[in-house]
């Protein structure tokens, strides 16, 4: 028999165990791509999250923060148009319109540049996927998560821990936790090697801050809301 009754109530303390790690940001059911882990944490000093979230909101379109890199250097509309992923006219209407209105672009003439570049205010991210039984499946959703997070864990009731378990997280560089409702153990940390790729990195970054401020997000396994910051 399991500690918990469903994977909702798993949530609360590998949460508190992320925070009490360092975490600054934890946020639910975060969509970064390659699956939806149930908890993805941002690690950074607090300050440094606060100040980034007074500089500009979060900014969750890939295209955006490619124009705002893109653009820190003066650029022509002839270079744009070179650049464009997707033509021109859905570069302005998709990222180049909204960054000017958010304030974050001056357009001049026909001159962009970057007004203000957000700065990614965590130093790692880590992603973990609660499972009460289906180890094999959660682990095939951790070893995922290394595409954008820098440290990936599957959490699993203490009970259902098993030996081979541990020799399994090694071998795919995942880390394996044992929660317990009053405790979480680290079995298994997580591998050095990540095979997380900068632009998913700093998606993931974004959109940890965009669950931060969302209040009606569903908790991890459950409809209920939660406000994570």
């Amino acid at each position: 028999m399991t500690e918990f009754g469903s994977e909702a109530s798993m949530a609360a303390p590998v949460e508190a165990w992320l925070r009490e790690s360092g975490g600054s940001c934890v946020g639910h059911e975060v969509a970064v791509g390659y699956g939806i882990p149930d908890l993805v944490a941002g690690f950074g000093a607090v300050a440094r999250v606060r100040n980034r979230r007074r500089q500009a909101h979060p900014i969750t379109r890939r295209l955006q923060l490619a124009v705002l890199v893109y653009c820190e250097t003066v650029r022509t509309e002839d270079e744009l148009r070179a650049w464009a992923p997707n033509g021109y006219s859905s570069l302005r209407r998709e990222a180049i319109d909204p960054l000017v209105s958010d304030g974050l672009m001056v357009v001049a003439g026909q001159r962009f540049r970057t007004r203000v570049s957000p700065k990614d205010p965590f130093d790692k991210i880590v992603a973990v996927e609660l499972k009460l039984r289906d180890h094999g499946r959660g682990f095939a959703q951790a070893f995922a998560y290394r595409t954008f997070a820098d440290r990936s864990y599957l959490a699993l009731p203490t009970s259902r821990v098993r030996a081979p378990m541990l020799g399994r997280a090694r071998e795919i560089g995942v880390g394996l936790l044992a929660v317990s409702p009053d405790s979480v153990d680290e079995l298994v940390e997580p591998s050095m090697n990540s095979l997380v790729t900068p632009g998913r990195r700093r998606m993931a970054s974004e959109l940890v801050l965009e669950a931060a401020i969302d209040s009606n997000r569903p908790r991890a396994g459950s409809p209920s809301p939660s406000l994570a910051f």
